[in-house]
């Protein structure tokens, strides 16, 4: 009887186990099977034009515009850089001419290039200091205006400047000096520094370092210096004659200076012609 009992149980817990299993099974192939490729369908919607685009459209023209009108525009550096030069053509300057304007300069702004500039007072020549400039501006239009201005006038150049200390007969060289730029308004008797300056020139006296040389430093150098002897040449038609004498006196080229007669000591005046000679004409 219990025999009987426990093989229903067993029957009866193998089948449901069986059919739990069944189950679990068909679940699981549900789960992992593929699943099924959706078909895609692609929109399309029309552009709408945003008001924002012509808007700023609108802006970029405008933009070019004003700078067009700019660029075309006579600015007041225009006006600046024209007189400098307008000046410059006038007057010469040997030097880089600089104008600083004491008081603001026309505003031309709503007329445009091309334009000229005609000069009515300026000075006869540049000093340091300020100097009035008066002028008329002139484009197509006519002459647009008529100002005076001030103005602070700079003119800068390289000049020569000692290295070291520099005696008074030493035959002028550029290794004795360098070259500076300076103002040539505040330092107007300072030598341009250049080779044709010191050509044939001396120190005319002692200079000490780190001072603009001066034409009052230089002198023509001497071709013939006192207690030199030198040849005489002394021409009469075509009669020449050539003797020595000895110098009295320094002479450059063209000088008229003394000598001494070496055999009778007598004096008398000769003019320099080169290095140690001098000629007589009578």
């Amino acid at each position: 009887m219990k025999i009987s009992i426990l093989l229903r149980l067993s029957l009866g817990l193998g089948l449901a186990v069986f059919i739990f299993a069944s189950a679990l099974r068909a679940s699981l192939d549900e789960i992992l099977a593929p699943l099924p490729v959706a078909k895609i369908v692609v929109a399309s919607a029309p552009v709408v034009e945003l008001a924002s685009e012509k808007t700023t459209d609108t802006i970029v023209t405008n933009n070019t515009k004003s700078e067009l009108f700019a660029a075309d525009a006579i600015l007041s550096s225009d006006v600046e850089e024209v007189l400098r030069d307008s000046l410059e053509d006038a007057l010469r300057p040997s030097g880089d001419l600089t104008l600083v304007p004491l008081r603001d300069l026309p505003d031309l702004s709503s007329h445009s290039q091309p334009f000229q500039i005609n000069l009515v007072t300026i000075p006869n020549r540049l000093t340091r200091g300020n100097i009035l400039v008066g002028f008329q501006v002139e484009n197509e239009e006519g002459i647009l205006g008529e100002w005076s201005v001030p103005f602070r006038v700079h003119l800068y150049s390289e000049v020569w400047y000692t290295r070291t200390r520099l005696g008074r007969g030493e035959i002028a060289s550029p290794s004795d000096l360098e070259s500076r730029r300076v103002d040539l308004l505040a330092e107007p008797d300072a030598v341009p520094a250049s080779l044709e300056s010191l050509l044939r020139r001396e120190y005319s006296r002692d200079i000490q370092p780190g001072k603009p040389l001066t034409w009052g430093d230089l002198v023509e150098r001497s071709l013939i210096r006192r207690g030199d002897v030198v040849e005489v040449s002394a021409v009469n038609g075509l009669l020449a004659i050539t003797m020595r004498a000895i110098a009295r006196q320094d002479g450059s080229d063209g000088d008229l200076i003394l000598l001494r007669n070496i055999d009778s000591s007598k004096e008398f005046s000769a003019k320099v012609v080169g290095e140690n000679r001098v000629e007589v004409v009578f």
